[in-house]
């Protein structure tokens, strides 16, 4: 189709373009579509007013489309999509319409179902395909702001850069995103979701502390045990803060908790290794006070986790028995442990070198109640808080905070409808449920009611109505919201900030206090019938805080109908990623991916809008490839052949040892996706090389570093160089034999990935 350009004006016809702007019913109602030219306020046509006033401005307009439903019961019986086809027929007409004239190609009806969000976005996304506006201007004010939400979500749809058009100040048309940097959150999501070694490139001031954490994370304790070896001082670390960085036993909980929450890499090899070394150390601690019976039964339960053929299955049966005689051990932490159990299917599943073959959830949910408190007692005694805070910057909880923030703009009250208004909270708090339910953690509920000086006394009311029946639930009123769109935008960032201080910790669940809404895991947009440039005041501020928060916003709407007049939600979706969360959730993609830590990299385009979710497919794909299973029918040839090519990416990202767990990686992408455990055996005979990676595999505190307790610790001394493991890799894969020139197919399918993800990053510029 042919190529649009200039400027786009796009119009909801609403009941102000036919004379009628506040009909509560149109019967008897005599539409008048050009009204008088020297009529002032609300009897000034919409369409008047904004070609005036763009005039005035000087912005030029080329194109104009007008939205219009197509349900009956509009003036003379019929829907406004009709009377948009006359509007359009007299605007092409000689005489023209509100003072302007078009060429018959320049003006389009755009006919949408319902006076919805969704409806309205897909029907305008559909005309647009195939054009590209200059700019696409969009008005507000006159019909359903639902259809003029609607205009904005397929503007970004399609990618055309749009600005909202108040009908009562035209000439100063409002961008949404006002970032001028588009990489100015960037720091804060890197920091959010632990992208340490990102940090270390971009931050030469602390880059030393940033490779810190990113080894840690990893698993490895080598860097900060080379770096406790120099004899001057590193980069203003002190000696004993390197030294927590060298010592095993942290590192391995650092790595646990940061990778659960963002999403774990391989497979959750360090799920099974923190489960059995805490059972062991809480042991130790309650040995004396446990009745006989029960240490009897933890002894015999902790030699089972440190068997390191705990792939033979009965370990799940065993900690069901164990529970079971330790009924009565209330004060015990390692008998609360056991008794989990979600905690114990989480780790029975983690317990098999087949678990990175199984499917998961991206979204898993609260995770087990003493996984949770474990890592609430880690964040309290970790040192990473302070080395951040020590940079100037403050970090998030680890498991982030469980909380959902959601914003709701409080219209006019209509004389006995209290109960459907109460009603229409509840079904915004029952939303807000269902997204909380789906994070690591089970926090609160942050509802932020805005109030006009006009709605003041009525949101306070609903706020109150809130509390009655739901104490839990932190509810409150930002007064004062009015005026223009960037007024009332930084009127609600200000009230947000000006709550509770972040402080990078979790909040004890035992307290009264809230922690900080820049804290919130997720921020839930509902969309009011009511003002225009409140909606979008909203919307710009949440826009603005879920970028400041680092966390994903999804917006929905409050419709109300005969069929639900207290109002119901409809709709939900990430569109509004566009204007900023995309390009950075772009650029940590590319960060995962570059570690191979895949799971991640999906998790994290999941979060984005449509553009970015399309790269889960390839992601996916990816995945499969690298860590997949490999079918019945695959030859001994084709298994060698997918070996090689899994080990040659795995050399060609490995290029820091310290980031990346390389030798683990290398194993688990081999045995026992591609060889069974007798194959591998013997291959391991056969093959020094396979041998010395195997080691080093279980050596990591992904395999059992943990489980030798007498034996050889990577992390008690730094004197144990590390090994070129890439070297072994390529050693590796040359001993695997069989023709060199496909084994480098995976890497084009990586580089491939990375560059469509980087792609995005860029035209989210």
């Amino acid at each position: 189709m042919e190529k649009t350009e200039g400027v786009l004006l796009v119009h909801a016809v609403g009941g102000g373009d036919l004379g009628c702007p506040a009909a509560r019913t149109f019967v008897g109602v005599v539409p008048d579509l050009d009204g008088d030219p020297a009529a002032v306020g609300k009897a000034r046509r919409p369409l008047r007013k904004m070609f005036e006033g763009l005039a005035s401005a000087e912005i030029p307009i080329s194109q104009l489309v007008l939205l219009g439903t197509t349900s009956t019961g509009g003036p003379g019986d019929r829907s406004f999509a009709e009377w948009a086809g006359d509007m359009r027929t007299e605007l092409i007409s000689e005489a023209g319409l509100c003072g302007k004239r078009f060429d018959g190609e320049a003006v389009a009806v755009v006919q949408v179902e319902s006076p919805g969000l969704e409806d309205t976005s897909r029907a305008l996304a559909g005309w647009l395909a195939g054009r590209r506006p200059e700019e696409i201007l969009i008005s507000c004010g006159s019909g359903a702001f639902a259809l003029s939400a609607g205009a904005l979500c397929a503007a970004l749809t399609t990618r055309c850069p749009a600005r909202i058009v108040d009908i009562e100040a035209p000439q100063e048309p409002y961008v949404l995103d006002r970032q001028r940097d588009p990489d100015a959150h960037l720091e804060s999501w890197l920091l959010r979701h632990r992208f340490w070694d990102v940090l270390a490139e971009i931050d030469a001031d602390n880059r030393t502390l940033w490779r810190l954490f990113a080894a840690r994370q990893a698993g490895d304790t080598h860097f900060a045990a080379a770096l406790r070896e120099r004899s001057k001082p590193v980069d203003g670390l002190t000696s004993g803060q390197i030294d927590r960085f060298a010592d095993l036993w942290p590192t391995a909980q650092a790595a646990l908790f940061e990778r659960i929450g963002r999403g774990e890499a391989a497979d959750y090899g360090l799920l099974r290794a923190w489960f059995a070394e805490s059972i062991r150390r809480h042991f130790r601690r309650e040995e004396q006070t446990l009745a006989p019976p029960a240490r009897t039964r933890l002894r015999e339960l902790i030699d089972a986790l440190g068997d390191r053929a705990d792939g033979k299955g009965g370990l799940a049966g065993r900690l069901r028995a164990t529970a079971r005689a330790l009924w009565a051990e209330t004060g015990s932490t390692c008998a609360a442990m056991i008794k989990d159990d979600a905690l114990v299917e989480f780790y029975t599943a983690a317990s098999t070198h087949r678990a990175h073959l199984m499917p998961e959830r991206l979204e898993p949910g609260p995770l087990p109640p003493t996984l949770l408190a474990a890592a609430e007692r880690w964040e309290k005694d970790d040192q990473g808080v302070k080395l951040v805070a020590g940079t100037g910057r403050v970090g998030w909880p680890v498991l982030g905070s469980g909380d959902v923030l959601g914003l709701l703009a409080v219209g006019l009250g209509r004389e006995g409808r209290d109960a459907e208004d109460r009603q229409a909270v509840g079904a915004v708090l029952a939303e807000m449920w269902r997204r909380r339910e789906r994070l690591s953690r089970r926090g609160a509920l942050r509802l932020r009611l805005l109030a006009s000086p006009e709605t003041r006394e009525r949101a306070h009311r609903l706020a109150r109505s809130v509390t009655n029946v739901a104490a839990a639930v932190d509810v409150r009123v930002i007064e004062g919201v009015s005026g223009g769109l960037g007024r009332i935008r930084d009127l609600v960032t200000s009230a947000l900030e000006s709550e509770a201080a972040p402080t990078g910790r979790t909040i004890p669940s035992d307290a009264e206090a809230f922690g900080s809404l820049r804290d919130v895991d997720e921020v839930v947009l509902v969309l009011n019938p009511g003002p225009p440039m409140t909606n979008y005041g909203m919307i710009a501020a949440a826009v603005d805080w879920s970028l400041t928060a680092a966390c994903p916003l999804w917006v929905t709407e409050l419709v109300r109908s005969p069929e639900a007049p207290a109002g119901e939600l409809r709709g939900g979706q990430r569109i509004l990623a566009r204007l900023g969360a995309d390009r950075v959730l772009a650029r940590l993609g590319v960060s995962a991916v570059e570690r191979l830590d895949l799971r991640t990299a999906r998790r994290l385009t999941g979060r984005g809008s449509d553009v970015l979710r399309d790269a889960s497919p390839s992601l996916e794909r990816l995945e499969e490839d690298l860590f997949g299973a490999a079918p019945d029918s695959w030859t001994w040839s084709e298994r060698l052949a997918v070996a090689r090519r899994r080990l040659a990416l795995i050399a060609h990202v490995s290029r820091d040892e310290h980031r990346v767990p390389t030798a683990y990686l290398a194993v688990e992408a081999l045995r026992p996706a591609l060889f069974e455990w007798g194959q591998w055996r013997a291959m391991r005979a056969e093959m020094p090389v396979l041998n010395d990676l195997g080691i080093r595999a279980n050596t990591s505190v992904q395999g059992h570093a943990l489980d030798r307790r007498a034996g050889d610790r990577q992390g008690r001394s730094g004197r144990r160089a590390v090994a070129d493991v890439r070297g072994l890799l390529g050693q590796a894969i040359r001993e695997l034999g069989g023709p060199a020139e496909n084994d480098d197919m995976l890497i084009e399918q990586y580089k491939s990935v990375t560059e469509a993800l980087h792609v995005i990053y860029r035209e989210s510029a």
